[in-house]
């Protein structure tokens, strides 16, 4: 009988993607990423949950941010207007504590996802994370408008993105090189990725899929 998805196959592709696992529980079936980003530290949470019959992949990016009653109601267009920009994933609010989340589940067909299925969904919520993880400060402490905090967190993004991909380049260029002239050989150049790597690829990814 072939074995299951589960836990050990989000490990195995987390990894193929070079990204480091801060914590992993086996028992609840859920692996924590963690990252640093411009606007401060957040967590993508990955698991498998069982609901009947029906096992769903999830991914969960908690305590993105708080909402209280400063500026509730501009925070709160803000949020229904990325809803409606992406593809994938949510943001929700804890109506008790106003924790902001963003989460995805999918159902996996067949009880599996492939691993390049795997790298899109979690490319995708990874990449709105780091887009808009500092849209409600520049709405609360920054005075920004809605639409003027999501242009100059889209904007931002992309900057930042072409900048890794120039450095990325630049690097492989150098390092192709060096290694030509000691060697006199055709470079072999392995690099771990990092969180801006990955977000690099994944944008080019689903520009190609877009097209």
């Amino acid at each position: 009988m072939a074995e299951s998805f589960g836990i050990a196959h989000l490990k195995e592709y987390l990894t193929r993607m070079g990204l480091r696992l801060a914590n992993v529980d086996l028992e609840q079936e859920i692996i924590e990423l963690a990252f640093h980003g411009n606007h401060g530290q957040w967590r993508m949470i990955v698991g498998i949950q069982q609901s009947g019959e029906v096992r769903k992949l999830m991914l969960i990016a908690p305590h993105i941010a708080v909402v209280n009653k400063k500026k509730r109601l501009e925070c709160l267009e803000a949020l229904m207007a990325v809803n409606y920009r992406i593809a994938m994933g949510k943001f929700g609010i804890d109506l008790e504590d106003g924790e902001v989340r963003l989460e995805e589940a999918i159902p996996l067909a067949g009880g599996s996802i492939t691993f390049e299925q795997f790298q899109l969904a979690l490319g995708a919520m990874m990449q709105t994370v780091a887009m808009y993880h500092g849209l409600l400060p520049r709405i609360v402490y920054g005075n920004l408008s809605v639409l003027e905090a999501l242009s100059t967190c889209e904007l931002e993004f992309l900057q930042e993105v072409e900048g890794t991909e120039q450095h990325n380049s630049a690097t492989i260029d150098e390092a192709a090189l060096l290694s030509e002239k000691e060697e006199g050989t055709e470079p072999e150049i392995a690099a771990e990725l990092d969180v801006n790597d990955v977000l690099a690829e994944i944008s080019r990814m689903l520009e190609e899929r877009k097209e």
